[in-house]
């Protein structure tokens, strides 16, 4: 058999069981240690280029500001989400130094990124450097070398922070299923888990394979010496793009085995505009179909937390314990409309800090998904948009559990 004919995997609910199965391997990420107040929390950064990177921020910042930071134990993202994830990793130690104060995840985190993004093209920077491809790189290690360039220092995955789990995501095409960078393991379900330690595989090699968009760049291959339990059965990874297969980043945190992590989810990625189907016949169908394939799936990952959410909700207010698969957090689109609340905590959030979703004349959902230079007051908005809305999100569900503390003005505009 052919590795490419591992997607006929029973893994991922389809025929033949004879074909291929989970790896059985034993190997799992370290758990990390409790919070010292209060519940961990799991953050879960979806793709949509910079636009998610920056919206990711304004997550980490409200947080931060809120003096919930230091609770967070584990960040699973997908590809522009996994810019801000692994800037986030690499600041820890500096940010906790400063107490995870809202000054030092601007000074370690946003700037960096807002400095870099709005003075520079990394698109362009990519061009200028296609000619490296000659040799033995391809044009998604070409991503790895410039994210090293500009934000991560050849920092490997192995020296990260252990007190939270960074969980990056891309998409094994050998397997079909999610494969995971993480501090002392990579890899997936079907060929199973390797340690990191010895491989040298970087933080920016994680993140490049992650964002490795289909067409836009080649597929990420890892070297041989990675000792993968199941993978001279079932082949070695093949890596593109995390939201190939869950641009949520939920699936990584989606067990019931975090049943006790306070889950918040931005989901950035881009939106499906009724009615618009291409201009070419064949490649609008096609680009459409793909849409709507992408629609489908995150639709249903976010319908199915959402309505765990619920019931949890509904379980406390009732005041019975929450079923076992019941969860507690925020989902939230950049496009969310946050609906008023009877005990007024989101009208008066609201009342104090404008929402400002529009740059010029359009929702800031619509902002292309590039990464490619961006006006510095957009970067800035965007920012402001994730702020806004975890504010929003937790003073509109978790008012009563989770009421937040005065915030003051927010991430500036300017």
């Amino acid at each position: 058999m052919g590795h490419d004919e591992i997607l006929s995997s029973p893994a991922i609910g389809t025929s033949l069981s004879s074909l291929i199965r989970p790896c059985g391997d034993r190997t799992r990420a370290a758990t990390p240690p409790d919070p010292t107040n209060g519940p961990p929390f799991g953050l879960t950064f979806s793709g949509g280029g910079f636009r998610a990177t920056l919206a990711a921020l304004g997550v980490i910042r409200l947080l931060a500001d809120a003096g919930l930071l230091a609770q967070v134990r584990y960040v699973s993202s997908v590809s522009g989400g996994s810019v801000a994830n692994g800037i986030m990793a690499k600041a820890w130690p500096e940010v906790r130094k400063a107490g995870y104060t809202s000054a030092a995840v601007d000074a370690h985190i946003i700037d960096p990124i807002v400095d870099k993004v709005s003075s520079r093209s990394l698109k362009h920077k990519l061009v200028r450097n296609i000619w490296r491809i000659i040799g033995s790189k391809n044009r998604t290690e070409l991503l790895a070398d410039a994210f090293d360039d500009w934000w991560f220092d050849g920092l490997d995955l192995e020296q990260l922070d252990p007190e939270v789990r960074w969980i990056i995501n891309a998409a094994n095409v050998r397997t079909g299923v999610r494969f995971g960078f993480e501090r002392d393991v990579l890899g997936d379900y079907v060929i199973g888990l390797a340690p990191t330690s010895g491989t040298g595989v970087r933080l920016a090699t994680a993140a490049a394979a992650s964002a490795a968009v289909p067409g836009a760049f080649a597929r990420l291959e890892l070297p041989d010496d990675i000792p993968f339990p199941c993978a001279a059965e079932r082949g070695r990874p093949s890596l593109l793009d995390g939201g190939v297969y869950d641009n949520t980043g939920l699936e990584a945190l989606d067990s019931n085995r975090y049943r006790d992590v306070f889950i918040v989810t931005l989901n950035a990625g881009g939106v499906l505009t009724v009615g618009s189907g291409g201009s070419l016949p064949i490649v609008g169908d096609l680009q459409r179909s793909n849409s709507l394939l992408y629609r489908q799936s995150t639709a249903l990952r976010t319908r199915w937390m959402v309505e765990r959410f619920e019931r949890y909700r509904a379980a406390v207010t009732a005041g019975e314990e929450p079923e076992p698969d019941a969860r507690r957090g925020v989902l939230f689109a950049l496009a969310s409309n946050v609906p008023s609340d009877d005990d007024g905590a989101f009208d008066a959030f609201a009342a104090r800090h404008p929402e400002h979703r529009d740059w010029d004349g359009a929702d800031l959902a619509f902002v292309p998904t590039v990464f490619d230079q961006l006006d510095r007051k957009l970067c800035r908005a965007l920012v402001y948009r994730g702020w806004w809305l975890t504010g929003a999100a937790l003073c509109r569900y978790h008012a009563d559990d989770m009421p937040l503390p005065d915030l003051g003005d927010g991430p500036p505009l300017d």
